[in-house]
C-alpha cells in the first residue's frame, strides 16, 4: 500500500472477515466455528476482540453472509429462518447490482461513469422494488 497503488475495499470499526462467495465453503466454516469456540483463548488479546463474541453477532447486517458462515452458525442454533429470509435478500441485491453493471459503458468518463451508473442502479434496484437508498 502506497500512495501511488492506495488500498480500496471496505473499512469497519470492529473486528469483520470478509470473503467472496467461490471461497471454498469448508474453509470458510472451519474458520468461523474457530472464531467462535476458541473466543474465550483469544478475547482478552484486544479491546476489539469482543466483536468476535457470538452473542455480538448481527446477522442481519447489510453484506450477506458466506454459506460456510452460515453452515455452522446453523449448527450453534444462532441461525433462524429470517436471517436466512434477510441473506436471500442481500444476496439478490448484490445479483441485480452485478446485472447493473454489466450493461454500463465501461469507457465513459469519471464524471459521466459516476452519473450513469447511480442512475442505472438506482433504476435496477426499483425495478426489483428494492430501496436503492442513493440516488
Amino acid at each position: 500500500i502506497s500512495a501511488e497503488k492506495p488500498y480500496e475495499g471496505p473499512s469497519y470499526p470492529y473486528p469483520i472477515l470478509m470473503t467472496l462467495a467461490d471461497q471454498n465453503t469448508d474453509e470458510v466454516y472451519s474458520l468461523t466455528r474457530a472464531l467462535v469456540e476458541e473466543y474465550a483463548n483469544y478475547s482478552a488479546a484486544d479491546p476489539a476482540a469482543k466483536g468476535w463474541a457470538i452473542n455480538n453477532q448481527i446477522f442481519d447486517w447489510v453484506v450477506p453472509y458466506h454459506d460456510g458462515a452460515i453452515a455452522y452458525f446453523k449448527e450453534a442454533g444462532k441461525w433462524s429462518a429470517q436471517h436466512q429470509a434477510h441473506n436471500d435478500g442481500l444476496v439478490n441485491r448484490q445479483k441485480i447490482l452485478v446485472d447493473a453493471w454489466a450493461g454500463m459503458d465501461m469507457k465513459l468518463e469519471s464524471a459521466a461513469f459516476k452519473t450513469k451508473w447511480m442512475a442505472t442502479r438506482a433504476a435496477a434496484l426499483k425495478k426489483a422494488g428494492l430501496d436503492p437508498i442513493w440516488n
